[in-house]
């Protein structure tokens, strides 16, 4: 079975732009920015040192028919809007197609910005499926106080027509730059200005479409297993 691709991005939002894992169609338009240099994500903080927000769907399908909603590629799930670019494509760093653990590629956005992701764990049984990933290097001035963000989609099939699908997305703040330098309080204007708030709601809106897509299918799906994993 295949679990989908996800991603988002906001006017901060585009630091989150690492949530996928299926190979997307539009990569020929998408290349390193100048002067780029691939180097290690960073050092994951402690829970307690990031800024997270989870939302969760539930989906009257079983895993299978779910999983199979959810292998979009970024640009069909992400298109933009007014206040929020869109993808444009992929540039992979490493062999293959995005998605296995150690798996990196940069994501374009249709604002001329990028951003680095790298697939961290991706584990699938017969009733679960679990993809985590981080996100970093923005390069776009939108993402400033940003350093870098770790997504995570967990996939349970609670019965044989059930599956619950969270989401959850957590940001570490820079230090030297507003608000990050305010420390808690920085953080705490971070979360109700922005992350509960608007990026919230465009996390609730990919779920909302997955679980769309995912109810006008029939209840049971022959998918066939993807080479690839996702958001």
């Amino acid at each position: 079975m295949r679990f989908g691709r996800i991603a988002g991005l906001t006017s901060v939002v585009v630091l989150i732009f690492g949530m996928t894992s299926v190979r997307q169609s539009a990569a020929a338009a998408c290349a390193p920015p100048s002067g780029f240099r691939d180097t290690p994500h960073p050092v994951i903080a402690p829970s307690e040192q990031l800024i997270a927000h989870t939302e969760e769907v539930l989906i009257d399908r079983p895993l299978s028919v779910v999983s199979d909603a959810m292998n979009k590629p970024l640009n069909q799930v992400l298109r933009g809007s007014d206040s929020l670019p869109g993808v444009s494509g992929d540039f992979m760093l490493t062999e293959g197609e995005f998605g296995a653990p150690g798996s990196r590629h940069i994501v374009c956005l249709s604002d001329g910005g990028s951003v680095e992701e790298e697939s961290l764990q991706r584990e699938e049984t017969a009733n679960s499926a679990h993809f985590r990933y981080i996100v970093w290097n923005y390069q776009t001035p939108k993402a400033r106080p940003i350093a870098y963000g770790v997504g995570e989609f967990r996939s349970i099939e609670i019965d044989a027509s059930h599956t619950r699908v969270t989401w959850t997305y957590s940001f570490r703040l820079k230090e030297g730059e507003f608000p990050g330098n305010l420390g808690a309080l920085g953080r705490f204007l971070f979360r109700v200005g922005f992350l509960d708030r608007s990026y919230a709601a465009m996390m609730r809106g990919v779920l909302n479409g997955y679980k769309a897509s995912a109810e006008q299918k029939p209840a049971r799906s022959q998918a066939v297993p993807a080479h690839s994993g996702g958001r």
